[in-house]
């Protein structure tokens, strides 16, 4: 049998873009955001904290760190920022557009059943519209939502997905513009110009946290410290004592209320450890689901909700109810919408790739 790799190798050496545990990772992140809504959803209290942040905000912190390396990588090996841009753009839009529509014309109305009152199509089509360009300006649906515990919200996790294309954006001109020798410390400048600005606002308290750029600010940080570990892949060691150590940070700033600050690096480095040391490699390999657990949970959970308003439950029974719907949800977004999205893209840009250009044809 061949010896895997040793301990001390680099990160391009033991990293495989086809067999690594990213997608359970992924997976796990998105269990974690619904079981951290749950409690707010459900009216069984605050959602659980871990220091400064609540489990939700680790989660997708995870999710922005692991989605730098990972798109760091497509840009890079994507022919043009045309291609990067539409095969990046297939794969959260129409799951994106697919979840608004489910909502307006499916789980809404079906609340509305539950509590007997009228729907408002022309409110639930307004929904869609007004949110259809991936920043969320119409949370709720008229007479929906108004006695749950978290009242109108339809989709309270779906505010990450504006930021996630932000930052496909960032990458892919900096990418386009910067030369490949200056993109790592150009990155390592942009995140630590970040982690400035988010230390100032910690400190100052100049800015709610509700407030727009600084979330972008936030978040960009760690989708900069996943893409600074791409950059540098061939200089990074892949080493236990390593990733303790970034467990480690991850604790201290969990008990000094500085996570958002210094969190990027370690967050990204332990995550690809794992992903590379994790026997995970089946999960998701060929039907990636998180996205699809990430973006219904919210309006499922809701759902749940309205219908236990008058006959609470114990959390575990009420999450349990949540994923037994969310799951099916999840896998039908994955099937129906995303995978063929995917599909559609690779198809249209092999054919556009493969077109000659009409000064070739003209040889």
């Amino acid at each position: 049998m061949p010896a895997g790799p040793r301990e001390s190798s680099r990160l391009d050496a033991s990293f495989s873009s086809r067999h690594n545990s990213l997608n359970a990772i992924r997976l796990m992140l998105a269990l974690i955001v619904i079981v951290s809504h749950s409690w707010p959803i459900g009216g069984y209290g605050d959602d659980p904290q871990l220091g400064d942040q609540n489990l939700g905000a680790w989660a997708v912190a995870g999710f922005f760190a692991i989605s730098g390396y990972l798109i760091s990588a497509s840009r890079q090996n994507s022919a043009t920022v045309t291609d990067f841009a539409v095969k990046r753009l297939l794969r959260i839009v129409p799951g994106f557009v697919a979840v608004l529509l489910v909502t307006a014309v499916a789980i809404a109305p079906v609340s509305s059943a539950m509590t007997g009152i009228p729907y408002d199509w022309a409110s639930g089509f307004g929904y869609v519209i007004h949110n259809v360009g991936l920043v969320i300006t119409q949370p709720s649906i008229a007479g929906t939502l108004t006695d749950v515990p978290l009242p109108g919200r339809w989709n309270g996790a779906l505010w990450t997905i504006a930021y996630e294309a932000l930052c496909y954006l960032v990458i892919g001109v900096l990418v386009s513009i910067v030369p490949r020798r200056f993109l790592g410390r150009t990155l390592i400048v942009l995140g630590l110009l970040g982690t400035a600005a988010t230390t100032t606002h910690v400190v100052f308290d100049l800015a709610s946290d509700g407030h727009f750029a600084i979330r972008g600010v936030r978040l960009l940080t760690f989708f900069f410290a996943g893409a600074v570990l791409h950059v540098y892949q061939k200089r990074v060691p892949l080493h236990a004592g390593l990733a303790l150590a970034a467990a480690a940070c991850l604790a201290a700033s969990m008990f000094l209320g500085i996570f958002q600050i210094v969190a990027g690096i370690p967050v990204a480095y332990l995550l690809m450890y794992l992903a590379v040391r994790l026997p995970l490699a089946r999960i998701g390999s060929r039907n990636d689901v998180s996205y699809g657990l990430y973006i219904y949970g919210f309006p499922v959970q809701q759902l749940v909700a309205t219908a236990l308003i008058a006959t609470p439950v114990p959390l575990p029974v009420y999450l349990a109810v949540v994923l037994v719907i969310t799951v099916p949800c999840a896998w039908a977004s994955w099937l129906l919408v995303e995978r063929p999205a995917m599909r559609w893209g690779r198809g249209l840009l092999g054919r556009r790739n493969r077109t000659p250009s009409l000064v070739e044809a003209a040889r």
